[in-house]
């Protein structure tokens, strides 16, 4: 698999900030809007993927869940160490990219009771094959009746006006190129090839995946609810039931 730029510690540090002046104000809204969706009592375990530094784990287990938390990224991983024990916390936080999860889990045999997978985390940078197997791996370690909470980008904005005709954006493949400018100072050369998927397309993965069903809303920083998707929303969010 081609290396993830969250890989890169350069990078990861320098998006660490940005990601706590963008998405650290809106958390506790969506920590409360999750607590309410997946509607579990205190002690349940929920697996957070794509953890990052934490921020939902963190507040997770201050609500009294048993939280496991997944990154591929060794420098997000330290900083969310780090904040968990400011905040008197444990979480069992684990370095580990998402294809490897369920060999993970299983031979430690666990399962989770409710699993989150926010802000792209991981989803669309392996291909719609690969992004399928992981939600199959995350079907299979959750208990029956559980609820995963996922959002990634809103593949329709993409090909509305003149958002289709952008070099960066494959609309037969719908893939997106991203990548940093040549001229960036960590030295090496980043880029990531996207996958968006248009709403229909995200519920039928889960539904490949075995959920019974797969609801899509809105969402945004700070502001997740059950509200209407629109064509041109950034982000989507699935709640998938099992």
């Amino acid at each position: 698999m081609t290396k993830s730029p969250w890989e890169n510690e350069i990078f990861a540090s320098e998006s660490l900030e940005s990601i706590d002046r963008q998405f650290l104000p809106g958390t506790r809204q969506e920590i409360e809007f999750i607590i309410e969706e997946l509607n579990l009592p205190p002690g349940s375990s929920i697996l957070d993927i794509g953890c990052g530094a934490g921020r939902h784990s963190i507040e997770l287990a201050k609500a009294g869940y048993s939280v496991s938390g997944v990154d591929i990224s060794n420098r997000m991983l330290k900083e969310a160490r780090k904040r968990a024990q400011e905040s008197q916390v444990n979480i069992s936080f684990i370095e580990l990219d998402v294809l490897s999860m369920e060999n993970y889990f299983k031979k430690n045999s666990a399962s989770f009771n409710g699993a989150i997978c926010i802000c792209e985390s991981g989803l669309g940078s392996l291909g719609w094959q690969k992004d399928l197997s992981v939600l199959r791996m995350i079907h299979q370690l959750l208990e029956d009746n559980s609820k995963l909470i996922l959002t990634t980008f809103n593949g329709l904005r993409k090909y509305r006006g003149e958002r289709v005709k952008a070099e960066s954006f494959d609309f037969r493949n719908g893939t997106v190129l991203w990548q940093l400018p040549d001229d960036w100072h960590g030295g090496e050369k980043l880029t990531e090839l996207m996958r968006v998927y248009i709403p229909s397309e995200m519920k039928m993965l889960c539904e490949f995946a075995g959920f019974t069903s797969a609801e899509v809303f809105r969402c945004e920083p700070g502001n997740f609810n059950r509200d209407q998707l629109e064509p041109d929303d950034i982000e989507l969010m699935v709640v998938c039931k099992k």
